[in-house]
C-alpha cells in the first residue's frame, strides 16, 4: 500500500470537516437535542431518514459484490428495520401513508439514485457520510432524543442503536482502514471527496428544511429579550412604537413578545394599553439577528422623529 493511499481517510475527514460541522449546527438539530420540539417534529426527521436509507440500502444490496464498494457493505449497519420500528412506534398503524419526503430529501435521494448503483466510489461517499455520522454524532443525538422525549426501551430511537457493533470507535477505525486500502486512483479519490461534500450539503439542506418549522425563539429566549428591552431600553421601545408602530401619541411602551416575523409591544395611548406589532425586515432564524433588527428599528424611528440617536445602539 502506498503512503498516499494510507492517508485517504485523514484527508477525507479534513477536506469535509466544515461541511460536517455545518450539518451539526443546524437549528433543527440543536432544538431537537435540547428537547424544544414535539414528538411529531422528531418523527418528521425519522420519516426523512426512511426515504434516504431506503435508497442507500437498496444500493448496498446491488453493490455487495463490487471490488471497491463491497467491502463497506455490512448487515451490522443496516438501518431500515429500525426506521420501520421507530415509525410504527411514533406514528402508529398506517404510518407509511402519513409520511413523504420533503423537497430537500427528494433532491438528496435523487442524487443517490444517480450515483450509488453505477459508481462504486460514489456509493462509498454516501455510505461513509451516513454511517460514520450515525456511529459518531448520531449516538449523541440518540441519547439526547431518548432523554428529551421520554423514549427508550419501548421504542422510538432504535435507529440510533447498533446492537451488532460492540465498540463503535473500533468499528470506525476499521472502516477508515478500508478507506485507506481502496483500490482507486488519486483522481478517483478527489471525485469521492467531492461527492462526500455534496452528500453533507444535501444532508444539511434536509435539516434546514426541517428547521423551517422550528420556532427559533422559544419562550425562555423571548422572556430574556423582553426583560432586557423593558429594563434597559424602554425609551427605545417608545420611539419604535411612535414611529414604526403608528402610535405617535404613545407615552410609554413595553415589549410583550416576539416571533420570527416581528416584535410585539404594549403602548400606552391616552392612558390605555394598546397592542402594537412591528414586523421585522425579514424572517429571523437566529437570536443574534434580533439585535440587528432592533438597532435598525431604533435608528429608523430616530430619523423619522428627528431624534438624535445615542452612540451606543440597543441590544436585542
Amino acid at each position: 500500500m502506498s503512503e498516499r493511499s494510507e492517508s485517504f481517510s485523514a484527508r477525507l475527514r479534513s477536506a469535509t470537516r466544515r461541511d460536517h460541522e455545518a450539518a451539526e449546527s443546524e437549528r433543527y438539530v440543536t432544538a431537537l437535542t435540547a428537547g424544544e420540539l414535539s414528538r411529531a417534529a422528531y418523527a418528521e426527521l425519522v420519516a426523512q431518514h426512511y426515504f434516504i436509507y431506503e435508497v442507500l440500502e437498496e444500493a448496498a444490496t446491488a453493490m455487495a459484490g463490487d471490488p471497491v464498494a463491497g467491502g463497506f457493505v455490512d448487515d451490522a449497519l443496516t438501518r431500515m428495520p429500525s426506521l420501520v420500528a421507530d415509525l410504527e412506534f411514533l406514528l402508529g398503524a398506517g404510518w407509511l401513508d402519513r409520511i413523504a419526503p420533503n423537497p430537500a430529501t427528494a433532491a438528496y435521494v435523487q442524487r443517490m439514485r444517480e450515483v450509488c448503483r453505477t459508481w462504486p466510489a460514489g456509493f462509498v461517499a454516501h455510505h461513509y457520510t451516513r454511517y460514520l455520522g450515525d456511529l459518531s454524532g448520531g449516538l449523541f443525538v440518540g441519547r439526547a432524543v431518548a432523554k428529551a422525549y421520554g423514549l427508550g426501551d419501548d421504542g422510538g430511537v432504535d435507529f440510533y442503536r447498533f446492537p451488532a457493533i460492540d465498540d463503535p470507535r473500533a468499528y470506525k477505525d476499521a472502516y477508515r482502514r478500508r478507506l485507506d486500502a481502496m483500490p482507486i486512483s488519486e483522481a478517483e479519490f478527489e471525485r469521492l471527496v467531492g461527492e462526500v461534500t455534496l452528500a453533507y450539503r444535501h444532508n444539511t439542506a434536509v435539516l434546514a428544511e426541517l428547521g423551517r418549522t422550528v420556532d427559533p425563539f422559544p419562550p425562555e429566549v423571548v422572556a430574556a429579550i423582553s426583560r432586557h428591552m423593558n429594563d434597559d431600553h424602554p425609551d427605545d421601545s417608545l420611539l419604535i412604537c411612535r414611529s414604526l408602530g403608528g402610535r405617535p401619541t404613545a407615552t410609554a411602551a413595553r415589549m410583550t413578545g416576539m416571533d420570527a416575523d416581528g416584535i410585539d409591544f404594549a403602548a400606552t395611548v391616552d392612558g390605555d394599553p394598546v397592542p402594537v406589532r412591528v414586523p421585522f425586515s425579514e424572517r429571523l432564524t437566529e437570536r443574534p439577528q434580533v439585535r440587528t433588527e432592533v438597532v435598525r428599528m431604533y435608528h429608523e424611528a430616530c430619523a423619522a422623529l428627528g431624534v438624535p440617536p445615542r452612540p451606543a445602539a440597543p441590544h436585542g
